[in-house]
């Protein structure tokens, strides 16, 4: 494809639209050649072979997407000529016909379900709304604010001025962020009454002649000769998404198989059959703008109030930049996939996003349903170990630690577990809240007994002058009934003070690591054959002797 010089192009511009230069229109039936699939939306790519004329031609892809995004269209070509122009034009029958009660029906059915899934979106939103709104007269109304208080200091009324501005201006933004994905969630409701109401009164006269419309991309073109010329037209849709999932397969050998799976659908208003696809981590919805601090101030308490006000006001007059992402909840039941799938899909790691090629053509219809595809088939090492909390449960969980989790650039998703070809159940996935070493439970180990109590002769209470002294010693037993020696960990907890006039100590741990900023007490023990093992812990609360414990 050649370039023109911008005058020429005008004129052939304002000479084509008077008639001096002939111009020849073609139309072919838009069919998605390429689909990239992101988080939430699709890039599709329609292509096609057209034979151009001497002079300005318009060659017209005919059934594109009705809901795709018009700032995202773009073309190219290859051939002897140059694009002039490429727009989205609705395009109506010459010839009336009366309308198709199906087609209707198909429509207003569409149009329905669009409206409550918007409904259920809204409401959602007017909830959050809602919730921000009454935390942010909690907050208004807390005692420090007013100064009923009186035995707080002056330090804890500061911290506390500092964490309600903070706070309420985050309550401001978030607020803010909801009004306007609210206000164009209404916009986009009354465009679907509208076309609602419209398809009903034309369902209501099925027999009268109509003229239907076809949405359209049209391409115009200049060619000096007559050339072939392949051209390609591209856009957005927001009605296609992929959300990860995988089978987690445990086996007795140390090893972990891992299924890497996306479950897609797209309602884009064109069905793919044999197209290209590509599955992208990006999500084009979310902002790219970075978020920028502003001033933060600080004020004399007694001028806090006025101040505040003030900032408050300026803050909601200003708003905050926020951008409306519409990430759609999938349905949760899954079609059947083909696991030698995975073998043909290469993996692409960009700057920003990662991206998963197909090589094998894949057919998407435009339905509700969620299609499974393949993304990577992976086997790792792990490492079994025994895991028991007696405080919370009287069960051993055998867990699974799984080793260079971080380097497989996975994305959350909803995880099912196997073990020995067993499946034991469905969990979460969440790569992000694990940095090197992902540990997974597979379930209760009846061979392994576990029991825990209160030694009563061990709990004793002393006096000494004005403060009381309370001795408590509890006794965790385990007992491996197994053939073969096991390793396992046993956690407990001593509790914490917040208050200065309880203290807290551990006086015996009996060999376990403790956590002293969360009272988290290990043991990590290796157990023989049918041996068993007492693990006792004591610890000391000292408080004054005229005030009670809670919760001891």
């Amino acid at each position: 494809m050649k370039k023109l010089p911008v005058l020429t192009i005008i004129l052939l511009i304002l000479f084509g639209k008077t008639g001096i230069f002939a111009e020849a229109i073609k139309t072919t039936d838009a069919k998605v050649s390429k689909a990239t699939v992101y988080l939430s939306g699709a890039q599709l790519t329609c292509a096609t072979d057209f034979t151009a004329v001497p002079g300005i031609n318009h060659f017209v892809f005919e059934g594109v997407s009705p809901n795709l995004d018009k700032n995202s269209i773009q073309a190219s070509a290859k051939g002897n000529f140059v694009i002039m122009d490429v727009k989205f034009e609705t395009k109506f029958n010459d010839q009336p016909k009366k309308s198709s009660s199906k087609l209707v029906d198909r429509a207003l059915k569409a149009a329905n379900d669009s409206l409550v899934m918007l409904n259920f979106e809204m409401e959602e939103l007017n909830e959050q709304l809602s919730g921000l709104v009454t935390e942010k007269n909690i907050l208004l109304n807390n005692r420090l604010l007013k100064g009923e208080s009186l035995r707080d200091t002056l330090d804890m009324f500061k911290e506390g001025i500092a964490f309600l501005r903070q706070r309420l201006i985050n309550i401001s933004t978030e607020t803010t962020g909801l009004k306007k994905k609210i206000f164009y969630k209404q916009e986009l409701k009354q465009t679907l009454d509208l076309r609602i109401a419209a398809l009903n009164k034309v369902n209501a006269a099925s027999e009268a002649p109509v003229q239907e419309a076809e949405q359209t991309i049209v391409v115009m073109v200049y060619a000096e000769a007559a050339a072939t010329a392949e051209v390609s037209v591209s856009f957005f849709v927001q009605q296609a998404a992929w959300l990860p999932s995988y089978d987690l397969r445990a086996n007795t050998n140390g090893t972990m198989d891992l299924s890497y799976k996306a479950e897609l659908r797209q309602q884009s208003g064109m069905d793919w059959k044999n197209v290209a696809l590509t599955l992208s981590t990006g999500n084009p919805s979310q902002s790219t703008i970075k978020p920028e601090l502003s001033p933060f101030y600080l004020s004399f308490v007694q001028n806090f109030r006025a101040k505040y006000k003030n900032e408050i006001r300026e803050t909601v007059a200003a708003g905050a930049l926020s951008k409306i992402t519409d990430d759609e909840k999938m349905p949760k039941d899954i079609m059947a996939d083909a696991p030698t799938l995975a073998e043909f899909i290469s993996e692409n790691e960009k700057m920003i996003q990662t991206e998963y090629d197909i090589k094998l053509k894949y057919s998407i219809p435009n339905d509700p349903n969620i299609h499974v595809v393949a993304i990577q088939n992976k086997t790792l090492k792990s490492t079994y170990k025994y895991s028991a909390v007696p405080k919370l449960d009287l069960n051993a969980y055998l867990l699974a630690d799984v080793n260079n989790w971080s380097e497989m650039n996975l994305l959350p998703g909803n995880s099912r577990i196997y073990f020995d070809g067993n499946y034991l159940g469905t969990s979460v996935l969440n790569p992000e809240a694990s940095v090197d070493t992902l540990s997974l439970s597979l379930g209760r180990d009846r061979a392994l007994l576990v029991s825990r109590k209160k030694l009563k002769d061990k709990t004793k209470e002393r006096i000494i002058i004005d403060e009381k002294t309370i001795s408590i010693t509890y006794e965790i037993t385990v007992r491996n009934t197994k053939s073969f020696p096991v390793k396992m960990d046993v956690t407990d907890q001593i509790p914490l003070s917040q208050d200065p006039d309880i203290k807290i100590a551990l006086i015996n741990g009996d060999g376990s690591s403790l956590d002293a900023e969360t009272g988290i007490l290990v043991w990590d023990l290796s157990l023989k054959a049918n041996e068993s093992k007492k693990l006792k812990f004591t610890y000391e609360v000292r408080v004054p002797k005229n005030k009670n414990l809670a919760g001891l």
